[in-house]
């Protein structure tokens, strides 16, 4: 159940019917790509379910903004840090792509792909946040379950609508699935615009001067000249004027781009070369200059085995080149666990040979330590070709001190932003050591799978309870400070999940152990398995409902008694008995978590109220958000009055208000207030639920 703590009155005066300058808008965000290649929104010829999700970011300040080091984040975190100096014009969109190779002009917007990989829109709803590089909100929206239509989400009319409509029935889409960088039906969002192109648009580095030639253009009034700025992204590649001149009359202008021959082995590198002017939206085109130096050598290495015991093990690890030498290399060896295993300094590869070997030892200790991963790097000590490294699994060979340690409860779904997700384990025995513990957690993550995929992998080595309870938790638990604070957004909701307590796991987040979806797993790849439960969504898997694995692994499988995956589970009595579906947490049923204390049947006494601080409020026709800090527990709305309550009565918005939790532990609370036009005062306040 979600925890709202009781809200002191927060009053902010808003004068409405002013135009909506002054802002950023989100003007259209892609969750789902249709299945086949009308969904390829990033025109890179290949549809992809990851890539060709995007954001649509439109400034509205009335004037051009560096957004640098400026970030997109959704539910799960962040998702995108624009890096180095990015101007966005008024009036100019940006768009992020989860990634591929964004190609077309996107109504001259700038175009990005996610720094982090991915855009990570959830079909089933999430919260997009922009904040600027002092952390501060500049815009956020939230969609529900409508993002799962295999089309974008749009404002219509565009930047002014209230609403996000699925975009082939907007105003104008002629049944379009998206239109990123450009308003609904295609157009650019206005402005004049500089373009730029380069012929040819790849050269050696050797080229010299006037390597290739670049034209840039413009659109709009052609009576004045107008000069235009230019830059290189990398000027150890090539060169341009700093500016250069539009005639009066004339749509374009060519400028010369020198290369620069350098002596450094750095392959291709692509360049940008931008174009800007007054009031114009800026142009770019990518040049790819080619090395003209011999590539530098790459190394790999690989260990067969690679996991052996601290007693007697070794492996045989191999260093392939990638090109011979008739003089041979020597590279330098380290491992960052000398206690664990020893190498060799060096390695040698001989004289026109393309690969060495040397020998990884387990070093045999007395400690009861579980199993150790350990980093073995090798680097040129010229510090010229790039070092690579690989772990190793060094197995314990005393018997394992551990207590007996048992998940004692979970919660995977509350209402609303899923701030109080958490894993609480018991031991009878106290200040318990979880050396060489992990929490795994299998689910169905990614659209190709069913069931049995590692979406979480917890290593606890280094911890210990204080008590007999530890918690692994959401960053901004209400509940309870966790132990072992995992992120936000933790676990999935709506799906089967098996949590699994291991010792000595060597897997990785992201690898199938079902890969046939059979409900076995084909790999158990940890030494023990000290407990485990399944949360099992109703239905018959595979399917979309993927399996619960914990029963056949001789634990417990809990399923649904509603018709939804338990979101909640507990151990009654507490620390010894089965685990059994708890109640979700409603006006009717509370719930009755206790992370870091006993279970049991009645309710939790939930912390006192705390302070309350308003730290942001913004509002767009009739659209607001009021950011706040220090809740206590209890439910809250969003109400509204004309003249603080003393003729029009402080009531309720028709439409309850949003929550969302902000990285910076602030939460804002987003509303649309239909009654917010004309030139009317209104305050709003939010306040404990009548």
């Amino acid at each position: 159940m979600k925890k709202i703590f009781k809200l002191a009155t927060l009053l902010v005066p808003v004068l409405l019917g002013q135009a909506a300058l002054g802002q950023w808008v989100i003007n259209e965000l892609h969750a789902d790509p249709a299945s086949d290649i009308s969904g390829d929104a990033n025109g890179d010829g290949t549809r992809d379910s990851s890539q060709d999700e995007f954001i649509e970011l439109v400034n509205m300040t009335g004037g051009d903004v560096d957004i640098e080091n400026w970030t997109i984040n959704d539910g799960f975190g962040l998702r995108h840090t624009f890096v180095g100096s990015t101007v966005v014009a008024d009036g100019q969109a940006v768009v992020v792509f989860g990634g591929g190779t964004p190609t077309g002009t996107f109504g001259n917007s700038v175009v990005q792909v996610a720094s982090e990989g991915l855009v990570g829109l959830n079909n089933g709803g999430d919260t997009v946040t922009v904040f600027d590089e002092s952390l501060t909100q500049v815009v956020s929206v939230t969609y529900g379950s409508e993002g799962g239509n295999n089309e974008s989400l749009v404002r219509d009319p565009d930047l002014t609508g209230v609403t996000f409509v699925g975009h082939s029935a907007a105003a104008g889409s002629n049944g379009a699935l998206f239109s990123p960088g450009t308003q609904i039906g295609g157009s650019p969002f206005g402005g004049d615009s500089l373009s730029v192109s380069v012929d040819p648009s790849s050269f050696l580095e050797s080229a010299g001067a006037s390597a290739a030639t670049g034209t840039v253009t413009r659109t709009g009034d052609l009576t004045a000249s107008l000069t235009v700025t230019l830059s290189s992204s990398d000027l150890t590649e090539l060169t341009v004027p700093a500016t250069v001149e539009i005639p009066a009359l004339a749509a374009s202008a060519d400028f010369d781009i020198d290369a620069v021959d350098d002596a450094d082995q750095d392959a291709d590198q692509s360049v940008q070369i931008t174009a800007s002017g007054p009031n114009l939206f800026t142009g770019s085109a990518t040049v790819t200059v080619s090395d003209d130096e011999a590539p530098i050598p790459t190394i790999e290495v690989a260990a067969v085995p690679t996991v052996f015991s601290e007693n007697g093990g070794s492996s045989a690890v191999t260093v392939t080149i990638s090109d011979a030498s008739p003089s041979g290399y020597t590279f330098d060896v380290g491992v960052d666990d000398s206690s664990e295993a020893s190498a060799p300094a060096t390695v040698s590869i001989p004289p026109n040979a393309t690969s060495g070997t040397f020998t990884v030892t387990g070093v045999d200790d007395v400690l009861s330590d579980g199993s150790q991963t350990v980093t073995v790097t090798v680097s040129d000590p010229g510090a010229i070709i790039l070092e690579r490294n690989l772990t190793i699994i060094v197995t314990d060979d005393e018997a394992s001190e551990l207590p007996t340690i048992v998940i004692n409860e979970i919660r995977t779904d509350d209402v609303g932003a899923d701030d109080d997700e958490y894993v609480e384990l018991y031991s009878a025995e106290a200040d318990f050591d979880l050396t060489d513990v992990w929490l795994i957690v299998l689910g169905d993550f990614g659209a190709g799978d069913t069931s049995g995929n590692v979406d979480r992998a917890y290593s606890l080595n280094g911890s210990s309870a204080t008590g007999n309870y530890f918690v692994i938790g959401s960053d901004n638990m209400l509940l309870a400070t966790p132990d072992y604070p995992a992120g936000t957004n933790i676990f999935e909701n709506g799906d089967s999940l098996t949590f699994l307590l291991v010792t000595g796991f060597t897997g990785a987040t992201g690898v199938d152990l079902d890969v046939d979806n059979d409900g076995t797993l084909d790999s158990t790849p940890w030494v023990s398995l000290l407990d485990a439960v399944s949360l099992v969504e109703p239905g018959d898997a595979p399917g979309a409902v993927g399996f619960g694995y914990a029963e056949s692994l001789g634990f417990t499988n809990v399923l649904s008694t509603n018709g939804f995956v338990p979101a909640y589970v507990y151990r009654n009595p507490n620390g010894t008995g089965d685990l059994i579906a708890g109640p979700f947490g409603d006006d009717v049923t509370p719930a009755i978590d206790s992370p870091g204390a006993a279970n049991s049947d009645g309710g939790v006494d939930p912390p006192g109220p705390v302070n309350v601080e308003l730290v942001g409020f913004t509002m767009d026709g009739t659209s607001g958000s009021l950011t706040v800090t220090g809740l206590g527990a209890d439910i809250y709305v969003v109400e509204s009055s004309t003249d603080l309550g003393q003729a029009d009565a402080w009531a309720p918005l028709a439409s309850p208000a949003s929550e969302v939790d902000n990285p910076d532990g602030s939460v804002s609370f987003n509303f649309v207030d239909p009654e917010a036009v004309g030139e009317t005062k209104i305050f709003y306040r939010v306040a404990e639920a009548p």
